[in-house]
């Protein structure tokens, strides 16, 4: 097994961060900490990520969003199963939601940590046979109209890894047709002018926040130790 380290690169000037990438990464041997250099602290770009400290520093919501989309998938799936075990006892279906989420995340560069918002949002249960009033499906309440058009492997849209594949391919284009996540999420909600569930709008913020949890307990997967003061804003990361 390996583990990941972050290089910092060498930032000059404030004004050019935003231009410049923040870390790069390599592989080294299981149990050698990871570095992760930060440059310095860009503005806060969306709520969904939510910041990781530690008394010698602090991860920025672009920050800490960097970081989750380094993980691979197979880094994601513990954390993701710890997550998803307070809403169910059934240790495969947990199991398998975890995979199919961390799997998705990957294929549809959306975040694993929204996507498992959506779903405890949609379905704190984790109920697969799940249906809503208005014919939503499964753990991501899919409407039957999606159900075999979006390049999944099968339009069973009870199936765990279907649903979670037809979610996450209309998370994704909304993520890709509006400004932000909050109006992706509206439209994902069918909140777009408001009127088709009772208090729709607040529909973002509720997954938003989740997500901002479950993306700092996938970071907190890696153990945060301080630095020595001359080696200003990196953080150690090695994983337990």
């Amino acid at each position: 097994m390996h583990s990941i380290i972050a290089r910092s690169i060498v930032v000059a000037g404030r004004a050019h961060v935003e231009m410049c990438a923040a870390v790069l990464l390599c592989a080294v041997p299981t149990g050698q900490p990871m570095e992760l250099a930060l440059a310095a602290p860009a503005p806060v770009a969306d709520s969904a990520a939510a910041a990781v400290s530690t008394p010698a520093a602090a991860l920025t919501s672009e920050d800490s969003s960097l970081a989750e989309g380094r993980l691979t998938a197979v880094q994601m799936r513990r954390p993701l199963q710890q997550y998803f075990a307070r809403f169910s006892d059934d240790r495969v279906l947990v199991r398998r939601v975890a995979q199919a989420v961390a799997l998705e995340a990957k294929r549809q560069h959306v975040a694993a940590s929204l996507i498992a918002a959506v779903v405890v949002t949609e379905n704190t249960t984790l109920m697969p046979e799940a249906q809503s009033s208005v014919g939503a499906q499964g753990l991501m309440q899919v409407m039957p109209m999606h159900a075999g058009r979006l390049g999944c492997q099968s339009d069973d849209l009870v199936e765990i890894e279907s649903n979670i594949c037809h979610g996450t391919r209309i998370l994704s284009w909304n993520l890709r047709t509006t400004k932000s996540s909050f109006a992706a999420l509206l439209r994902y909600n069918g909140c777009v002018k408001g009127t088709n569930t009772p208090d729709c709008h607040r529909y973002p913020g509720r997954v938003l926040a989740r997500a901002g949890r479950v993306r700092q307990e996938m970071l907190a997967a890696y153990a945060v130790s301080p630095v020595p003061a001359e080696s200003p804003r990196v953080l150690q990361l090695a994983e337990r």
